[in-house]
């Protein structure tokens, strides 16, 4: 029998990126609200969101250092950079842009200083990111939409809004599963979390 993720893996090519840490926009605003519509992101927020990570992904590629290598996510205005630098300097640097972006709440910076960019490793970063996806998606436990993930150099990133511990621990437990992963990081927050309450009365 074919086991149930490796089915959905045909539905992941078909689907918009709701777990790649953008919202889709193609075709305007409704598109996004069709997706929002099942997150405990608000549109606007979602929106927001998709601003900060364009503003940032443009500002990095200006500062030296940091035009490679980089991978950003955006939820609710926290924002995670993953990849690898070459200089401890250049981490601080990243950090540093991160917050002159307006609507950023928070920066995790889990940017690895290392003597190479590790090119070599994406083709395996995106079949485990495909893998988890497609295993995220055949969970009917979890509320898919809430969740943004990436891989980078086998380092699995969790972002997003959970239901409880329990939806949190699942997905955990779907990301160690994968072939070669190295470990996982976790920046999941609960829907009831202070976090995101007083995110939500900043904006209002």
């Amino acid at each position: 029998m074919i086991p149930n993720w490796l089915a959905s893996a045909v539905v992941v090519a078909l689907t918009a990126p709701m777990l790649s840490g953008c919202v889709l926009l193609a075709g305007g605003a409704a598109v996004a609200g069709v997706q929002t519509a099942r997150q405990e992101r608000t549109i606007g927020d979602a929106l927001d969101d998709r601003a900060i990570k364009t503003s940032l992904d443009a500002k990095l590629r200006q500062t030296a250092g940091l035009r490679f290598g980089v991978a950003t996510t955006v939820v609710e205005g926290r924002v995670l950079l993953a990849g690898r630098v070459s200089q401890p300097e250049v981490r601080l640097d990243a950090t540093r842009v991160a917050w002159t972006i307006t609507g950023v709440v928070k920066v995790d910076n889990d940017l690895e200083v290392a003597e190479t960019a590790g090119w070599l490793d994406r083709p395996q970063d995106f079949i485990m990111r495909q893998a988890l996806v497609a295993k995220i998606l055949a969970d009917s436990s979890i509320r898919e939409v809430n969740y943004t993930t990436d891989v980078v150099h086998g380092i699995v990133y969790l972002m997003g809004v959970a239901q409880d511990q329990a939806e949190v621990d699942r997905v955990i437990a779907h990301a160690n599963s994968l072939n070669n992963v190295k470990r996982v990081e976790n920046y999941v927050v609960l829907k009831d979390d202070p976090v995101r309450i007083n995110v939500t009365q900043q904006n209002e």
